[in-house]
């Protein structure tokens, strides 16, 4: 069968400028923002492309891209406004792949080059962080921020500091203000590697760092059915790449970024305003804290993933339930909007096209709990005068999957239908948890000294629990009846 690439499909070819430099070249930008400049593209209003940086030494993404000139096939699949989406497209809109460990110099080329006028990165919430080991010597330095710091030092020099040269930088690490954060890093590098004053000058006042929130579910290289899409598709294509239809981009610029950068002008969900404060919140509170209030419980009742948890007339009417009926009242935002985004969640959960496994949410609870579903527990109990009871049975839950058969560092092992499941957690998380479930002797007095032991812990939270004391009865009440009936007998009470 053909390869995807300029020989097997020479009408693709295209002499688009390069116009952005992408550190990564994962999955994640490939079906976000190297989908979204193609959209552009296509009509005719941005007319660019990217050159892609490997950003870790031993990434394997570039040889495949350059050996495709570039291209590679996108497969957005899921329900949208209730009908149910499968579109492929094949992407133009990545020129090449650069390894920096073995061709440094062409990542400073670009640097040289007037129309790259754009930094996007995506390199891990890991990735955006400073390395002390780093040094201005090194071809290249070993992290990103560093990269870019010997990058934008080169423009600057090359330039001879011209105003007009400076960039848009705009990161994509899912942390809150990453751009404020990969500013404050670059300028420590510049501090300890004694860089001009005058570069610092020049950073500062014609560079701009975006902060930004991204949102898509990108499930990458569908290995199970890439056989099945070769035959579809009519050739081989090694970097093809799976996500759900639903895309979110919030940048916190201006108008000079919406001239500049005209994604809004196409079919895209983009948001470019002063403060995005409220979209993290949105996102937070409604999609991350849907999934980290029911996922505990819809494990416990037998399911596995999160299609499994909404197909489920229990769980995932529970779900729904708790996202519009609880959470989304406990947020103060305006109504419409979160109502629309809540009922974007639900089908977004429901997409049968990813396999979303439970225990990856489960992955490091405690802090996910704190501050995803909390904040709801305690806005709601202020608005209303009364604590919900799906939010403190999603307490329980939560609690509940923590009980330990063993423990090894930061590991717990719990058990469900007599297999054994892992956790992993802060090694002192999973310590408090060990100490609580010793208190429990298969009473619900055992159950609440339990529950208090967790809800009450000032460390786990970082508020005065004092206010929490008023819970910890319905806790323990709810992990005792868990024991006792069983996660979905308890679910289908509540409903």
């Amino acid at each position: 069968m053909q390869k995807l690439n300029f020989t097997s499909h020479p009408e693709l070819k295209n002499d688009l400028p390069e116009k952005i430099i992408q550190f990564g070249e994962g999955n994640f930008l490939r079906c976000f923002i190297d989908w979204m400049i193609q959209q552009m593209n296509k009509k005719n209003i941005f007319n660019g492309r990217v050159v892609a940086v490997q950003p870790t030494p031993h990434g394997r993404v570039v040889g495949k891209l350059n050996a495709q000139d570039g291209l590679y096939t996108t497969i957005l699949r899921g329900v949208q406004n209730g009908k149910t989406v499968n579109v492929k497209e094949i992407i133009t809109s990545v020129s090449r792949g650069i390894n920096p460990y073995t061709d440094w110099q062409e990542v400073l080329k670009c640097a040289e080059n007037p129309a790259i006028e754009y930094v996007f990165s995506n390199t891990t919430e890991a990735g955006l962080a400073y390395n002390g080991d780093d040094t201005a010597e090194m071809t290249p330095p070993l992290s990103f921020p560093a990269k870019l710091t010997l990058y934008l030092y080169h423009r600057y020099e090359h330039f001879a500091g011209a105003a007009d040269k400076g960039m848009d930088i705009i990161p994509c690490e899912l942390l809150e203000a990453n751009g404020e954060l990969l500013k404050s890093i670059i300028l420590k590098y510049c501090a300890q590697w004694k860089l001009p004053e005058g570069f610092k000058t020049w950073l500062n006042k014609y560079n701009t760092f975006y902060n930004t929130l991204v949102d898509r579910v990108v499930s990458g290289y569908p290995k199970d059915e890439a056989e099945q899409f070769a035959k579809e598709l009519k050739y081989d294509d090694a970097l093809l790449v799976c996500g759900e239809p639903f895309h979110f981009f919030a940048i916190e610029g201006d108008a000079r970024l919406q001239e500049r950068l005209p994604l809004q002008q196409v079919d895209l969900n983009v948001v470019v305003e002063k403060d995005i404060t409220k979209y993290r919140q949105r996102k937070v509170r409604l999609l991350n804290g849907g999934h980290t209030a029911n996922v505990p419980a819809a494990f416990l009742a037998g399911m596995n993933t999160v299609a499994e948890m909404m197909e489920n007339t229990t769980t995932g009417s529970f779900t729904c339930h708790t996202i519009r009926d609880i959470i989304l009242p406990s947020v103060d935002m305006d109504k419409n909007m979160l109502s629309d985004f809540a009922e974007a969640v639900i089908e977004r959960f429901q997409n049968p096209f990813i396999k979303h496994y439970l225990l990856s949410i489960l992955l490091n609870s405690t802090s996910k709990f704190k501050v995803r579903v909390l904040p709801s527990l305690l806005d709601y109990h202020k608005k209303y005068g009364k604590f919900p009871e799906e939010l403190l049975f999603a307490f329980a839950a939560f609690i509940y999957v923590y009980k330990p058969v063993r423990t090894a560092e930061n590991h717990l092992y719990g058990q469900r239908d007599g297999k054994e499941y892992e956790l992993t957690d802060d090694e002192n998380n999973i310590k408090k948890f060990v100490a609580a479930w010793k208190l429990y002797d298969g009473t619900q007095k055992g159950a609440v000294a339990t529950a208090k032991a967790i809800v009450g812990d000032t460390d786990l939270w970082n508020i005065d629990t004092a206010f929490l004391e008023n819970i910890t009865q319905a806790v323990g009440k709810y992990l005792y009846r868990l024991d006792t009936e069983g996660s979905k007998a308890v679910m289908d009470s509540l409903l």
